[in-house]
């Protein structure tokens, strides 16, 4: 079993690291980290995946000369500004503490949820949960320097969340979208959606029905997209409580949700699945993810597992187990 002691100590040397390597991909390591400790691994096997991933990743130097930002809204977006913002949240966590600084700059950053897929959004949770400061400093920065904003109309119309996806799912299907990563296909996407004048805000909505959202689309499509926006809900629930106006996180989620499905370029059919006997024990999910060596599914099994724990819901059983044993 991962010891605290061995995961800080690894966290620690990720320090030293940029959460970008070769073309804007988020590194995985910290989250992977954590996620193996918290699924009970070996402090060997959390050693050995640091050792195996921090081949390709970019030393970041001494911070000393950096000149930090002064407000966290200067630079929103501003990749080159990642050191910047990370000394000046290294500052503000020492001076004002995790709870304040999460209070402060969360309801700015909700706006831009969507930063380098989610996986900004999905370090900073991870982060809080260990209550690792360096790790909460990394992921702010990150999120700043990544703040991806989608810009559509906030009218609302009288429809549920599915029914939009449902309806507007077309339009990523019939996109040529041009060259790039995921990020850049969610920004075509939002652009679409805004030139089209489209309409994406139910007149009510809840976390409740985004996760389950999430979760029954990837269900239905084994999309590595779609696997980002179900540990993302995951993310969010850990967040959450950091946040007053939460119906406008929520709705903010749903957005990011949206045109992260739409730039698949998948259609959408509602899909129901026979879960009447499923036996959801995941000691052997957990077993098997843990020596996968594929840091999406260590991630997704300990989100499902998470997930599961609180809700009682088999599906988080049935894709955690598709994505071990590839079913």
């Amino acid at each position: 079993m991962a010891n605290l002691k061995t995961l800080n100590s690894l966290l620690r040397k990720i320090t030293r690291y940029h959460p970008h390597y070769n073309d804007r991909l988020a590194t995985h390591l910290p989250m992977v980290l954590i996620a193996l400790k918290r699924l009970n691994a070996a402090d060997m096997i959390l050693e050995t995946t640091f050792e195996e991933s921090i081949k390709d990743l970019n030393l970041i130097g001494n911070l000393d000369n950096v000149v930090p930002i002064e407000n966290i809204t200067d630079y929103l977006g501003d990749s080159s500004k990642y050191l910047c913002y990370l000394k000046y949240f290294i500052t503000q966590l020492n001076s004002y503490g995790v709870e304040s600084v999460l209070k402060k700059s969360l309801p700015i950053l909700i706006f831009g949820v969507a930063a380098s897929a989610f996986h900004a959004l999905i370090r900073l949770a991870y982060a809080i949960e260990e209550n690792n400061e360096n790790e909460i400093a990394i992921a702010l920065a990150f999120w700043c320097s990544e703040f991806q904003l989608v810009a559509i109309s906030e009218e609302k119309i009288c429809a549920t969340p599915m029914e939009i996806l449902k309806k507007l799912a077309p339009l990523g299907k019939n996109y040529n979208f041009s060259p790039g990563i995921i990020v850049d296909r969610i920004d075509e996407i939002g652009k679409l959606l805004k030139s089209n004048g489209c309409i994406i805000q139910p007149e009510t909505i809840s976390y409740d029905e985004l996760r389950r959202l999430a979760l029954n689309a990837f269900y239905g499509e084994d999309d590595f997209t779609l696997l980002h926006t179900v540990t993302a809900c995951h993310a969010f629930s850990i967040i959450m409580p950091y946040l007053k106006d939460k119906e406008s996180a929520i709705r903010e989620l749903w957005k990011a949700i949206l045109v992260a499905y739409l730039s698949t370029g998948l259609g959408y059919e509602t899909t129901k699945a026979a879960l009447l006997e499923v036996d959801c024990d995941f000691s052997l999910l957990i077993e098997n993810a843990i020596k996968s060596n594929n840091s999406h599914t260590v991630k997704l099994v300990y989100s499902c597992f998470c997930e599961y724990l609180k809700y009682k819901e088999p599906m988080y059983y049935v894709v955690a187990k598709r994505a071990v044993f590839k079913t």
